[in-house]
């Protein structure tokens, strides 16, 4: 069972996830032949394939019109090993099946879609970096003698830049 933005919806499905480990644009193969992998984080994808019973056409119509909706992200509530995982993720590759039934009926039936998390639900923190003996400093290109930097969430900030009190006269 899974929910979207609260609402639960207690259907059969398949559930499939994915994780992606992204690497930042400066991960790359380094000229003494090693890979330098810098890690931005873990990004879950989930691919859902939902069987709404055909008595249930309202419910389908009200859950097609919640997943297609265009906002840049929903709430959902997924299995994750023996508990729960909750992302904020955008709805991709929405398709369903359009049906006539023996009684003359029609249905849509199938749905299936993708949710890919908006934001990573793993990411190393200082700490983690520090202990795996990661460089944590700015890059020696990106600051002048005098500048100051503080650790900003996930990356080094300019905090200020000092004149050079050496070529200063009081």
């Amino acid at each position: 069972m899974f929910s979207i933005d609260g609402q639960q919806w207690p259907y059969p499905c398949d559930i499939a996830r994915t994780a992606e480990i992204r690497s930042s644009e400066v991960s790359g193969l380094m000229l003494d032949g090693t890979y330098y992998n810098d890690v931005l984080g873990t990004f879950m994808q989930y691919t859902v394939k939902l069987a709404v019973p055909f008595n249930h056409r309202d419910t389908y119509a009200t859950f097609y019109e919640m997943i297609t909706a265009p906002v840049e992200g929903h709430t959902f509530v997924f299995p994750y090993n023996n508990t729960s995982i909750t992302i904020t993720g955008r709805v991709e590759n929405i398709s369903d099946v359009y049906v006539r039934l023996p009684n003359g009926g029609v249905a849509w039936k199938g749905i299936q879609f993708t949710v890919t998390s908006n934001v990573a639900s793993k990411e190393n923190t200082l700490g983690d970096l520090v202990s795996r003996g990661a460089d944590i400093f700015p890059a020696p290109a990106a600051h002048n003698e005098g500048d100051s930097w503080t650790w900003h969430n996930d990356r080094w900030v300019l905090s200020a830049s000092y004149d050079d009190a050496d070529t200063t006269r009081y």
